[in-house]
């Protein structure tokens, strides 16, 4: 289980054990949920928070709508429910802990901007007793109203039927001037396109930009190592 073993049931309940909570800041999650999103310590999970804030910086708008797929324990949305341009904000997670504490600690700060939504996902290695699967999952959003779409080391766990499913929604959400931020490690098994289990999935990225291209997305611009995954950045086909 890894990570998600680190979990208990009352880290919902408490932020991070080396910092107290500062009127008018956001507090940390305990270190527990750090490792849940990938973050050996506090310092990787903020600079990881840094890196992907510069990114999308450039991609918001005046009245932005954002959706984080894979929300975690609130590591982009600390940063970008600071940013004036965010009208509305929403973030989705399978992990349950995650998003409880997001909305105890980050959306009252948000006053009335941000959403956190649990979808109980099933996955063989992770959840094996949820009913709900990936591919079947409509996303919180209506059509092409959604200006920003991020997606940090989603797609490394997705199998390749979610994967597709994931890239169509993503296309049925974004407005026709927003833009889709997309992380994906690329090193699949040589002679392969897609290998891996939802522990690691790696694509060739050309294979991901076909996936993406038949979700009706088109490459913008790559980054190729943006925290040791590469950052794909699309826009609505049409």
């Amino acid at each position: 289980m890894g990570a998600l073993s680190r979990i208990s049931t009352f880290d919902s309940l408490r932020t991070h054990e080396r910092y107290s909570v500062w009127e008018g800041v956001m507090p940390l999650p305990p270190d527990s949920l750090l490792w849940s999103v990938g973050g050996s310590s506090l310092e990787n999970f903020l600079v990881v928070a840094d890196a992907w804030y510069q990114v999308m910086c450039p991609y918001l708008q005046p009245g932005s709508t954002v959706l984080d797929i894979g929300c975690g324990c609130g590591r982009s949305a600390r940063t970008l429910l600071r940013h004036p341009f965010v009208e509305r904000y929403v973030g989705f997670d399978v992990i349950a802990e995650n998003v409880q504490w997001c909305s105890r600690f980050l959306a009252p700060a948000s006053h009335g901007r941000a959403q956190f939504l649990h979808y109980d996902l099933y996955s063989a290695e992770y959840n094996p007793a949820a009913k709900l699967h990936a591919s079947d999952l409509m996303f919180p959003c209506g059509d092409a109203g959604t200006h920003l779409v991020i997606a940090a080391s989603v797609f490394t766990h997705l199998l390749e039927p979610d994967a597709a499913h994931y890239l169509r929604e993503i296309g049925r959400t974004l407005a026709p001037r927003g833009h889709a931020l997309l992380s994906i490690h690329t090193n699949p098994v040589p002679g392969h396109r897609f290998s891996g289990t939802e522990t690691r999935i790696d694509m060739d990225p050309g294979y991901f930009v076909e996936l993406a291209q038949a979700g009706n997305l088109t490459l913008v611009r790559r980054i190729d190592d943006l925290c040791g995954q590469m950052l794909c950045v699309f826009s609505r086909a049409r």
